[in-house]
C-alpha cells in the first residue's frame, strides 16, 4: 500500500480474496455478525443503539466546535481532503471501533453496512483512486463559478452522492460525506448549510436513491437547507475595484 492517497498495490497478497475474507471475518465476534468494539458489546441490536447515541453526540460536538476544529483544517490538496475525510470518521467512531478513520481494505462490506434496506455495493478497491480523483474534480470551485444557486445545489448534490458511493469506510460513510461536503460548500461556494436540518433526513435513503439515478430527493433536501448569504460580495468587490481604477485614471488625466 502506497502512503500517498492510500493507493493500493492489488498484486500484493494482502489483497487476495482469501486474505480479504479473513480480515472481514476478523472484524466480527466469532459466530456472530456483531462488529468487535471497544465496549465489548456482543449483541448486534444493543451495539446499534449505543452506536446511534454516540454518533449523535460526537456529531453534535463536531458541529459545536466547527469554528475551532473544522474551519481550521486545510482543504487545498487531494491529500488534505483525504486526511480530512479520515479525521471526521475517526473523531465520530473512535470511541467504538479500532478501524475508525481507516479506509476499508476489503472489496465487500457484508454486515458492516450502515443500512440494510438502502445498501449499495461499494466501489471496488481497484477503482478507489479513479473514483476519488473524479469526486475531487467535481468538488473544484471553478465548475460552479457561473452557476445559479439551483445549479450549484444540483451539481453539488451529484458530487456529494458520488463521494458516498465510494463507501471508503467500514462505518459512517453518510455522516462523513455530509460533514466533508458542508465544509467545501461553505469555503469554496459561499453556501451555508443548516446541518441540523439536513441531518434530520434519512441520509442513507437519500444517497441510495441518488445512486439509483433519482437525485431529486437529495436535491430537495439540500434546497431546504442551503442559503447563499454572500452571493453579492463578489459584485461589491468588483464595483469597488472599478471605482479605484476610475479614480486612478482621473488622477492621471489631471
Amino acid at each position: 500500500m502506497n502512503e500517498k492517497h492510500d493507493k493500493l498495490d492489488l498484486s500484493d497478497p494482502f489483497f487476495s480474496y482469501d486474505n480479504q475474507l479473513k480480515r472481514f471475518n476478523d472484524l466480527k465476534y466469532k459466530h456472530t455478525n456483531t462488529l468487535k468494539n471497544k465496549l465489548n458489546i456482543k449483541s448486534e441490536s444493543k451495539l446499534a443503539i449505543k452506536e446511534e447515541n454516540i454518533v449523535k453526540i460526537k456529531t453534535a460536538m463536531l458541529i459545536e466546535q466547527k469554528e475551532n476544529v473544522l474551519d481550521q483544517i486545510k482543504l487545498e490538496t487531494e491529500d488534505d481532503k483525504i486526511n480530512f475525510l479520515k479525521g471526521i470518521n475517526k473523531f465520530i467512531y473512535e470511541d467504538l471501533y479500532d478501524f475508525a478513520g481507516k479506509f476499508r481494505t476489503v472489496d465487500f462490506a457484508g454486515t458492516t453496512k450502515d443500512d440494510f434496506q438502502h445498501y449499495i455495493e461499494p466501489i471496488a478497491l481497484e477503482n478507489f483512486d479513479l473514483a476519488f480523483n473524479e469526486v475531487f474534480q467535481g468538488f473544484d470551485k471553478n465548475y460552479y463559478e457561473r452557476c445559479s444557486l439551483d445549479q450549484k445545489v444540483a451539481l453539488f448534490s451529484f458530487n456529494m452522492s458520488k463521494l458516498f458511493d465510494i463507501q471508503p469506510f467500514y462505518k459512517g460513510n453518510a455522516i462523513t460525506t455530509i460533514l466533508f461536503s458542508q465544509q467545501f460548500a461553505e469555503r469554496e461556494l459561499g453556501l451555508d448549510i443548516d446541518l441540523n436540518k439536513l441531518l434530520s433526513n434519512d441520509l442513507n435513503e437519500l444517497f441510495a436513491l441518488a445512486h439509483d439515478i433519482d437525485l431529486k430527493p437529495l436535491m430537495d433536501a439540500m434546497n431546504e437547507c442551503v442559503s447563499e448569504p454572500h452571493k453579492y460580495d463578489k459584485l461589491f468587490e468588483e464595483e469597488h475595484t472599478n471605482e479605484e481604477v476610475e479614480e486612478i485614471n482621473d488622477e492621471q488625466s489631471l
